[in-house]
């Protein structure tokens, strides 16, 4: 029995006594195990943007300051079913127009927030595709120990619900630590 059940069984020991245990069985899954309190070895974080992702704040550049070795990879994905879309109902030129836009925004973000990351000292990469915003993030779990993510990633948000669906379902498949800022 790990230090921190000790903890609680000896706090309620004669307060609840069983049923603490069926407590306890019943809500285990929210209950964080001693290995999971353990801070992993970041050596590689990826950075996920879109469109709709925010410039990491300062709050992120801390947070992220403290893995000084890391390498970090910043990628900016662009939706090609959008561009798909578009060249479905407007034509291939408004097709183009579309990525070569969204290319050059994409661009731009990834060239300031490198800037600040080369600025802290950190190695980075800049990376920006074409293809599926979600599945692209998820495919890039095994070669990273920290994902970083926009709440707004994928789509805006809205005061009922602050965290974009995608983010949701990052957040649910991605097993590494993952920070939403």
């Amino acid at each position: 029995m790990g230090v921190f059940s000790e903890l609680i069984d000896r706090k309620f020991r004669n307060i609840a006594e069983r049923r603490y245990e069926d407590i306890l069985k019943m809500y285990n899954e929210f209950f964080l195990t001693e290995e999971e309190m353990i801070i992993p070895e970041i050596n590689s974080i990826i950075m996920v943007f879109d469109r709709y992702s925010e410039k990491p704040t300062e709050k992120v550049y801390d947070a992220i300051s403290a893995y000084p070795e890391a390498e970090i990879c910043l990628l900016y994905t662009v939706d090609e079913n959008v561009a798909m879309l578009i060249a479905a109902t407007l034509g291939e030129e408004e097709s183009e127009k579309f990525r070569e836009a969204e290319r050059n925004y994409g661009e731009a973000f990834l060239e300031k927030v490198n800037g600040k990351l080369k600025e802290l000292g950190f190695k980075t990469r800049s990376k920006l595709i074409f293809g599926n915003k979600g599945e692209e993030a998820i495919l890039r779990e095994e070669k990273y120990d920290l994902f970083v993510i926009s709440r707004k990633y994928g789509a805006e948000t809205s005061k009922t619900s602050p965290v974009s669906p995608l983010v949701i379902k990052i957040v649910q498949h991605i097993e590494k630590p993952l920070m939403v800022y």
